[in-house]
């Protein structure tokens, strides 16, 4: 298979290449769009044979549930018996945006995409491309764009390192802008349930909800655990951060530094390459850090000792570094 890739206004999307990429979806194809949060891979949901190419375009495990994407309040009515206060609440004020809420669901959605369960993932991305692909086809079933364990692409080359010959087509739009995937709530069950931390902060949330949100953050399957061919170390502290590089410096590998705060002084060999991990508010490097030191031969990634008590969408940061 050989993968078009085309080039996309991120803000005024052109209508012809939108067009090009919704007549693949609805011919059944798989097509790699932008996010506010990160690539996403998508399928038409309502088809059970669309969406098991993702299954094998990604060599995602089966029973993994997707995501599905609408673009407006009457899609989620298709894919849903009714609205529950509480999930429109927070349809109103994070919709479009990184939240995926997790509703119970009409039979008619194919259990590929529910993973056999009587529950669906649904989120409204603000992304203007995704709206305007979601726009022409209906809901669209998407998870990340990458490789399964792969880390999450966040540009159209990283969607090309992974899934090149594997899908139909990725629409190009530059960088994404969160960097982390949505935020998942379950409201499927009594106890409302934050299932992964991510593009929308867990105390806006809070606000909202109250103290009725139960956090499962730690075991929880829909947290990904990303595979690199650099070794991953997290120091501890800056007695820990300078042990480490000594003793990998010995064993000459090729070593790299994560690094929050630029210019940090306690670095030893200067040449060693430095990764800066940016705690903005608004947005993560963190899977590009992961993808350059791969592709730059690092054997060992070295983080430097990092605050823990982060909050907003460093705290959904912090989770996904602690699991590598």
């Amino acid at each position: 298979m050989i993968t078009e890739y085309w080039k996309v206004d991120p803000v005024n999307p052109q209508s012809d290449i939108i067009t090009r990429a919704a007549d693949l979806i609805r011919d059944l194809q798989l097509v790699a769009f932008p996010t506010e949060t990160v690539y996403g891979l998508g399928a038409l949901a309502s088809s059970s044979e669309a969406v098991a190419k993702i299954f094998a375009a990604k060599g995602r495990p089966p029973e993994n549930p997707l995501l599905v994407h609408v673009s407006k309040i009457e899609q989620v009515k298709e894919l849903v018996p009714e609205i529950p206060e509480t999930a429109r609440l927070l349809m109103d004020k994070f919709w479009p945006g990184p939240l995926s809420i997790i509703l119970p669901c009409r039979k008619e959605v194919p259990a590929i995409v529910r993973g056999g369960k009587s529950s669906v993932g649904l989120r409204m991305p603000a992304h203007p491309v995704a709206r305007a692909l979601i726009e022409q086809t209906g809901p669209i079933a998407a998870p990340s764009a990458n490789l399964s364990g792969r880390p999450s692409p966040l540009t159209a080359e990283h969607v090309r390192s992974d899934l090149d010959g594997r899908i139909a087509a990725v629409l190009d739009a530059g960088k994404t802008g969160i960097g982390l995937e949505s935020t998942i709530i379950d409201l499927s069950q009594d106890k409302y349930r934050v299932l992964r931390l991510g593009g929308l902060p867990l105390e806006e949330l809070q606000q909202v909800l109250d103290d009725k949100i139960q956090i499962i953050n730690n075991e929880s399957d829909e947290l990904p655990h990303y595979q690199t061919s650099s070794r991953v170390i997290i120091c501890q502290n800056e007695r820990d951060f300078i042990d480490q590089q000594e003793y990998w410096l010995g064993q000459e590998k090729k070593l790299g530094i994560v690094s929050s705060k630029p210019g940090y002084s306690h670095i030893i060999n200067k040449s060693d390459p430095v990764y800066y991990l940016d705690l903005g508010q608004d947005s993560s490097n963190l899977y590009t850090i992961l993808r350059d030191a791969e592709q730059d031969g690092i054997q060992i990634l070295l983080f430097s000792p990092l605050p823990q008590n982060l909050t907003g969408i460093n705290r959904a940061l912090l989770e996904r570094i602690n699991k590598l």
